[in-house]
């Protein structure tokens, strides 16, 4: 591979960052999991995240021949607003976990899209659709996730008109 433009070195110095806050939120959230599947779940989110982290490093060493260096303090999703702001020093429950997640993986999803349609290398926009659809199941599984722990159900299925009311 030979680099096309500076502008992918950002790219993936980016993506880098906002893999390893993944990592960090999941881990964060699976220490404080009190069940044992969400923390199993939260643990497998967190090695996705650190398995995208070894790709893209492994993409910037064959693309520019040089070590990642000079990663920039912030990544592109909610997750580095969540650290930065010290917020994992608040007290959080199991929905706000999920809907931060939720919403960072959507951004995520987004990010890689984005970062496929402006990349100009091909192997680049490939690994990045291939993130983005990562992702977005990652946000897929976060979804049923919560629907699960809310009990979300049809109110379709209820003879009474008002299923929610005492």
């Amino acid at each position: 591979m030979t680099p096309e433009s500076i502008d992918n070195r950002e790219l993936i110095k980016n993506a880098i960052v906002a893999e390893i806050d993944g990592q960090k939120f999941y881990k964060f959230l699976a220490d404080k999991a009190t069940n044992v599947d969400a923390r199993r779940k939260l643990t497998n989110l967190a090695k996705d995240e650190i398995r995208h982290e070894t790709i893209l490093i492994k993409i910037y060493k064959d693309l520019f021949d040089e070590e990642v260096e000079n990663l920039p303090n912030q990544g592109v999703s909610v997750l580095s607003r969540f650290f930065s702001d010290r917020r994992e020093t608040e007290p959080i429950n199991e929905i706000q976990c999920i809907d931060m997640a939720i919403e960072a993986e959507l951004a995520a999803t987004e990010f890689y899209k984005s970062s496929a349609e402006s990349a100009d290398n091909d192997e680049i926009k490939d690994i990045y659709a291939q993130m983005a659809n990562e992702e977005f199941r990652h946000y897929e599984l976060l979804k049923a996730e919560r629907e699960a722990v809310t009990g979300n159900y049809s109110w379709f299925e209820f003879d009474e008109t008002s299923p929610m009311e005492l």
